[in-house]
């Protein structure tokens, strides 16, 4: 007997909703993502010192 994994439906994991934010945002930019980075770090740029920031750097993690 064959059996073949089961897909959850969209609406187990009540992610669904995040998935389609996801879609809307890479599909104005033709699912590109450099594109999409471009023009993140340009609002980032146009929103100044309204980001917050909690470091000045990164730094590395600690082993």
């Amino acid at each position: 007997m064959k059996t073949t994994p089961s897909t959850p439906s969209p609406d187990t994991d009540d992610l669904e909703w995040l998935r389609a934010i996801r879609r809307k945002l890479t599909s104005e930019f033709g699912h590109d993502q450099k594109k999409l980075g471009d023009a993140l770090r340009a609002r980032e740029q146009r929103m100044g010192d309204r980001i917050v920031r909690t470091q000045k750097r990164l730094v590395p993690a600690q082993p």
